[in-house]
């Protein structure tokens, strides 16, 4: 018995090194192998792709699915907006000139912007799941009564967002807000990924 626990304890320190050992390699080779200034377009680029396609999807579901988009929907598309442009300009930057330092600069500043994405997306998924309040911007819309047919008719003509803490749909038991938080992790990791390859190299700050 005492032989047997020993076999096995050997064979699960052989498998920890044997799995270990690759991951240690990689590590290395991520913060130190020099990446080009092409990789890093590309990288930034196919990370620009990835942002846009995502609220431009969200843009469909509004407009083609008819899905309205609450207050804080539309709030949470700014990350979207901002970190995507900033990836784009990143990538010609990386492209055309050899300003290394700037452009870690940019993907780590996309970064902290999906990080804020990623929290806010938190925070609609706890109102829609009532784990705490909305804000007063996500009322549905005024339950007053109207009396005056002029002020009716212009109330008629103004289409009242959906309130925040009632989901438009679920898709694979995932609201929209879930769906944005998943894809806002997914786009940290991503953006810290890029921005930290070869970050203990030697690149010129120039």
């Amino acid at each position: 018995m005492c032989t047997l626990f020993h076999f096995f304890q050997i064979l699960s320190s052989v498998l920890t090194m044997k799995l270990m050992l690759p991951f240690r390699t990689y590590i290395i080779q991520h913060f130190y192998q020099k990446q080009s200034s092409e990789e890093q377009s590309l990288w930034a680029l196919l990370l620009a792709l990835c942002l846009l396609t995502t609220v431009g999807i969200a843009i469909a579901f509004e407009n083609i699915g008819g899905y309205l988009p609450c207050h804080l929907c539309l709030i949470e598309r700014v990350p979207y907006y901002s970190a995507g442009i900033l990836s784009l300009i990143t990538s010609i930057i990386a492209r055309f000139t050899r300003w290394f330092l700037l452009v870690r600069f940019f993907l780590l500043c996309i970064c902290i912007i999906m990080i804020f994405s990623f929290i806010l997306a938190i925070y609609h998924v706890g109102i829609e799941y009532n784990l705490w309040p909305a804000p007063p911007s996500c009322d549905s819309g005024s339950t007053k009564l109207i009396v005056d047919a002029q002020r009716l008719l212009k109330q008629l003509n103004h289409i009242h967002p959906p309130s925040c803490s009632q989901a438009a749909g679920y898709f694979s038991f995932l609201s929209f807000a879930g769906w944005n938080a998943l894809a806002s992790l997914v786009y940290t990791v991503l953006s810290f990924f890029v921005a930290s390859r070869d970050l203990l190299s030697n690149h010129n700050s120039s």
